[in-house]
């Protein structure tokens, strides 16, 4: 026999589940939005905060701008792509890349 509280409680529980995997798309869409922003607004300020840096990780990139993780894999994903950063090594997910010498972007 099911209790009435029972049931109440595990609607609760089933309630709160879905805000967090919406906030958290919501949070991805921002990522790259954010990333987006940074690069399309001031490219050469990106490059040059991250010149300096022998290494390229996440970690570093998002310490160094200020942005979350997501962003800072989303921007890291977006410089290779564009030539002005190289994947250098790494593995599994964790890659560690650095900025192409040679003039930046325009």
């Amino acid at each position: 026999m099911v209790s009435l509280s029972k049931v109440k409680k595990g609607e609760k529980g089933k309630e709160k589940g879905k805000p967090a995997e919406r906030e958290r798309a919501k949070g991805v869409a921002e990522g790259k939005a954010r990333a987006d922003a940074l690069l399309v607004e001031d490219p050469k300020y990106v490059v040059e905060k991250l010149k300096p840096l022998k290494a390229l990780t996440v970690y570093t990139v998002a310490q160094t701008l200020g942005v979350k993780g997501s962003t800072a894999s989303v921007l890291l994903r977006k410089l290779v792509e564009s030539g002005i950063a190289v994947r250098v090594g790494g593995y599994s997910g964790h890659y560690v890349y650095a900025i192409k010498e040679g003039p930046g972007p325009s």
